[in-house]
């Protein structure tokens, strides 16, 4: 790609003030992420006004030869979705951060890319809303790109499928074209299906095809998405979390598929000691080493609500009907677990953790190894990475763990996490080395990579 050539391609549609090529400007888009690989540093960063400017851009791309990557979330980029092996332009959509539409009737909302969890839970909760959201998202993080990414939520049994709480959405494709799907698809106009009762809730369509799976996962490269309905849920009124500490993950499967089966309690989540000790840490709860000697080797968080009708006899059953699975497997529901409150930690998860990503705090970098599995597997995979970690030199200890029921734990996110210095070239080589013996061994485990 000629840089002047391109430059020119872009002025013929942008102004200068919105492209961005010098150094200090490209910079903070620089991938971080995975350590395998090597993807170019945009050439430069171009952030379009509205719709139809960035139809343009997409047509004068086309015309120039020119590729696009795009992204939506400001700060540090941690997971690199944006990164591409060829010389390309960046569109930065972060500014599109507007709020368009709130509907409490139907529990949905309308968001712009750049919207972010901070800005999307502050608008919800007059309406007596929230959201589902990832685990302690960094407070740049677009909610558009989590939820595209398929990231999971901490409230599994608030997910039916695997692409929720996504509903419509509109999206560009390559060549420029405006395509809507779901009950956004039509007939009519957004205004008129509003006027009409429609809410734009529905992801299936048009027709009989579900069109926004195209665009799940695909970050960017099947077109670019400039909004989105997804499903908002109620605010809890009552909320009662608790912990139950563990020395092996197979004491914890039982329960959670017993839980979860009929839907019992709200958030759940399972974080092994290092993983716990670096969330509660980066928080601001006390001394990372502190923690982690405190605590068993994996510790379950489970919420439990009570909502507008009738909360405390909806937490009483529950709390009941709980606690009679934890004692069957011979666990123990505690509002403290060694230096964790139950409360503290439910509140880190489901509150923004910053600037800085929170695998970040400890080291200066982490390195995050994610895939889907079923829990019967979990302790499958981690005799996997263990056994891959030894060969490397990396202990044991050293590897955080965050299992995630998704879709009502008909499957779950299973991550590994190893802090590392950045700085520290020789300990990179060997976290790029480990992470490409680890991948492979993972999935003769059967671990998914979606």
């Amino acid at each position: 790609m000629d840089r002047v050539q391109a430059h020119r391609q872009l002025l013929s549609v942008l102004s200068h003030d919105q492209i961005g090529s010098l150094p200090e400007e490209v910079a903070p888009f620089r991938a971080t992420g995975p350590l395998t690989g090597s993807p170019k540093q945009p050439v430069c960063v171009v952030r379009p006004r509205d719709v139809a400017q960035l139809q343009l851009l997409l047509r004068a791309a086309n015309s120039g030869g020119l590729n696009l990557t795009v992204v939506s979330s400001f700060g540090t980029h941690v997971r690199g979705g944006f990164a591409c092996d060829r010389e390309n332009i960046l569109v930065d959509l972060s500014g599109w951060n507007k709020i368009e539409w709130i509907d409490r009737r139907n529990r949905v909302c309308m968001i712009g890319p750049g919207v972010t969890y901070g800005e999307l839970l502050a608008a919800l909760k007059p309406h007596g809303m929230t959201v589902s959201m990832p685990l302690a998202p960094r407070s740049g993080k677009s909610v558009l790109a989590a939820v595209m990414d398929r990231e999971p939520s901490t409230w599994p049994n608030r997910q039916w499928d695997i692409s929720d709480p996504v509903a419509s959405t509109e999206f560009l494709f390559g060549t420029g074209e405006r395509f809507r799907t779901g009950a956004a698809g039509g007939p009519g106009s957004l205004a008129k299906q509003r006027a009409a009762g429609g809410a734009q809730k529905s992801p299936l369509g048009p027709s009989q095809a579900d069109f926004h799976r195209v665009l799940q996962g695909a970050q960017g490269s099947m077109g670019i998405v400039t909004w989105i309905t997804m499903r908002t849920e109620i605010l809890p009124s009552l909320e009662e979390p608790y912990l139950l500490g563990a020395e092996s993950m197979d004491e914890l499967v039982h329960y959670l598929y017993e839980v979860q089966r009929p839907w019992l309690g709200e958030h759940s989540f399972v974080l092994n000691r290092t993983a716990a000790a670096m969330l509660m840490s980066s928080a601001g709860n006390g001394a990372f080493s502190d923690i982690r000697n405190s605590l068993p080797r994996f510790v379950c968080l489970q919420n439990i609500c009570g909502f507008e009708r009738l909360p405390r006899k909806r937490l009483k059953y529950q709390k009941k009907d709980i606690g009679r699975i934890a004692r069957k497997n011979n666990l123990e529901m505690a509002r403290n677990l060694g230096e964790v409150p139950a409360d503290a930690l439910l509140a880190a998860v489901t509150t923004p953790c910053g600037e800085r990503e929170w695998r970040h705090h400890l080291s200066g970098n982490c390195l995050s190894i994610f895939f889907l599995s079923t829990l019967d597997r979990v302790s499958d995979h981690k005799r996997t990475i263990d056994r891959v970690a030894r060969n490397h030199g990396v202990e044991e200890e050293d590897i955080g763990m965050y299992v995630q029921p998704v879709v009502q734990n008909h499957a779950c996110h299973v991550e590994f996490l190893v802090p590392y210095d950045p700085g520290d070239h020789g300990l990179v080589d060997r976290m790029r080395r480990f992470e490409s013996d680890a991948v492979p061994a993972l999935i003769e485990s059967k671990a998914f990579f979606s």
